[in-house]
Order: structure tokens, then sequence, then C-alpha cells
């Protein structure tokens, strides 16, 4: 019996980020349905509309989760939906040739309407809520994988650089939020990260000047002027949080930058930071295997409560892959296990409401034994 499948005859599948996990299947547009996905425990089966059939038909399944999770070489059968024969009526066929009697649904996802309509079409099925059982295979990331984030940190830490001299007095937050989504949008980033990759955005620019610096997920428009952009002064703190996507692998970095001559509060600040992150770093790399993300997050909160600053209000850290935030979560009030293969971001930050902040956040790949800290960009402070 399939992990997936306990208690189960088959996982109706809705998320895309999971159907592009399991099958390597991506629309055009992940806020629309295109595409579902049944998993039994011989075979799977994935629906798509005209728009997507022969796209379907012609995915290369060999590095896709499917195959180790059936163990086949043809463990997909594609299945075309439309108007006429829409989802709920194909499921229900199918689910009555194949004789499933308990058909498990990702409960966080699919929505109240679309579980009232199946219940309604399939009959004699019992209908059961899931919760993250292909997320949870999605934490432990395959070799191609961690090379897709690593790629996506590289062409991120190309950026940084790429940003660093436009950080000028005068300029907007705005404007440089849009000079990142520029860069990381521009075709020929593939000379950056191996050739044949495709680059975009992992996710839309943190640029925070200023006091603004102190909301930790400030909100900045791209390309909009005064009224929804503060500009650049002497004497400010930058807050730059960002990253690429590679082959639909993100990355996500933050760094803090000082305009003149920093305070003096701001650099303890910022030396405590990178010692709660050094902090977490070394817990990481000498523990027993299982870690311990709640552990990581205690130590680094220590280390800022010590000098005298409030801990961050985030965790520690995050999982990243197909999406910027997985699991694992590296939060003391989650006592999640960390594992080989895991990547995952440690992020520490001193918040000063209207006033100030600073966050330093990296990637990290938790091996057997020790860790690899994917982004490269220097973490000495950069003062301009």
């Amino acid at each position: 019996m399939l992990t997936v499948l306990r208690d189960l005859n088959g996982l109706f599948i809705t998320n895309p980020v999971n159907i592009r996990y399991l099958t390597g299947f991506v629309g055009a547009a992940t806020e629309e349905r295109e595409s579902y996905l049944l998993i039994t425990s011989h075979k799977a089966y994935l629906f798509t509309n005209g728009l997507y059939l022969e796209q379907a038909k012609n995915l290369e399944l060999l590095n896709c989760y499917i195959v180790k999770l059936l163990k086949t070489k043809n463990p997909l059968e594609i299945v075309e939906i439309s108007r006429e024969n829409p989802i709920s009526k194909e499921l229900a066929e199918l689910t009555k040739k194949l004789g499933i009697k308990k058909l498990g649904f990702e409960s966080a996802d699919l929505t109240v309407a679309e579980c009232q309509k199946l219940k309604q079409t399939l009959k004699g099925v019992a209908l059961i809520p899931t919760k993250n059982r292909i997320e949870k295979l999605r934490m432990i990331k395959r070799e191609d994988e961690v090379d897709n984030i690593r790629q996506a940190a590289k062409v991120t830490d190309a950026c940084f650089d790429f940003i660093l001299p436009r950080l000028t007095p005068g300029v907007e937050e705005g404007e440089i939020a849009w000079e990142i989504e520029t860069f990381l949008s521009r075709p020929g980033l593939d000379r950056v990260a191996t050739a044949g990759h495709t680059v975009t955005m992992a996710f839309s620019p943190i640029v925070a000047f200023g006091k603004n610096t102190s909301q930790p997920h400030y909100l900045t428009r791209p390309g909009l002027k005064e009224d929804q952009g503060r500009a650049l002064r002497l004497n400010d703190v930058v807050l730059l949080d960002f990253g690429a996507r590679v082959n639909g692998y993100c990355a996500d970095m933050t760094r803090a930058v000082f305009i003149g001559e920093p305070k003096q509060e701001w650099i303890r600040a910022y030396d405590t930071v990178m010692e709660a992150q050094k902090s977490a770093f070394e817990y990481l790399a000498s523990c027993s295997r299982p870690g311990l993300g709640a552990q990581a997050d205690r130590i680094a909160a220590y280390v800022l409560r010590k000098a005298g600053f409030t801990p961050y209000p985030h965790g520690l850290g995050h999982g990243i892959g197909l999406d910027v935030h997985e699991n694992p979560r590296l939060n003391m009030k989650k006592n999640e296990q960390l594992l080989p293969g895991m990547v995952f971001s440690v992020e520490p930050g001193v918040y000063i409401p209207g006033n100030y902040g600073i966050r330093i956040e990296d990637l990290v790949l938790l091996k057997q034994s020790g860790i690899e800290i994917l982004s490269k960009t220097t973490k000495k402070m950069i003062i301009i």
C-alpha cells in the first residue's frame, strides 16, 4: 500500500503545484483548474482539457515523482475533460470502474463548492479530507531539485550585484523593485544559471527604505512613484528580499544595506542578527539527524533576546522548492523534524516599529552531516 493512500482506495489531487511535482504538468494559470490528478495503487490519471491535451500526452516522466511512487515506467493515463464531460462526470465514471469506495481529497485546496459537487456526483464514494500527503513527499529534495534551487540562488546572487550600484539617494522603492523584476525576467539569464534553465521571478520583491524596513513583509509597488514608494535618503537602512525561480524552483534571500554611515544601534543590531544566524547554522551543522526546527528557532531567538532585542515575529525559516514557503517550518511552535535533503531558509531579524528593521536570510541544504549554504552573497556589512 502506498503511503499517500493509507486508509484510501484513491487520492484526488487538485493543488497545481502538487500535480506539477508528481507529473511535470504545468498549465498557464495556477489560479485556474487546468488539471486534476487521481492516484490509485497501480496507476495515476491526469485530467485536463483540450488546451493542454497535447502537452499532457508529451510529458517526460523520467524525473517525476509519480514514477518513483508507483514503481512503473508507464504510470500515467491522460483523461480529457470538457464542458460536456466535466471532471465530476469523468471522476464518477472512473471511480466506479476502479471500485474506489474511499477517495481522499486535499482539504486545504478543494473549495466547499467543489466538494459539494463531488459529493452529489460520486455516488457510493466516501470523500475523506487529507492534509499534506504530497507536501510531505516534497520536503525531501531529489538531486535535480536541489540543483534547480542552487541555480536559482546563483541568479539571485547575480541580481543583488546588479541592484547594489542602483541604490543611490533619490531612487524610490518601486523603482528598485521594478529593476529586480526586470532583471529576473530578461532574456539571457540562462547564462547566469546553467544553459537551458528557465528563469523567472519567484515572488514580488520586498524593497523597503528607512522606517519601512521595520515591516517584515513590507508591500512594495514596483514602478509606482512617491505616493506608493519612499525615496532613498542618506543615512537610511535598506531591506531587500527577493528571489529567482529556475525550472519552477525558488530561491529566497534577504540583505540589509546602509546608505551612509550607520548608527551604532544599527551596527549592533546587524552584528546580533549575524550572530543569531551563525548560532543556528552551528546547531544545524552539528546536530544529530533528525534535527529540530524548533530548536534552531529557539537558539537564534535566544541570541537576540540576550542582546536586548525583541526576537522576530515570525519563524526562523521555512522550506522552499516549487513554492516559496513550504514545509518544514523552523518555528518553536512547530516541532518539525529536519532531515537530510531538506532545503530551507534561515532568516533571523530585528524590527523596531516605526524606526528600522534588519533581516539576513540564506538558503540551507541539510546534508547527512553538515550543511551547505546555497546563498553566496556576502553578509559583511555593506555601507554605500
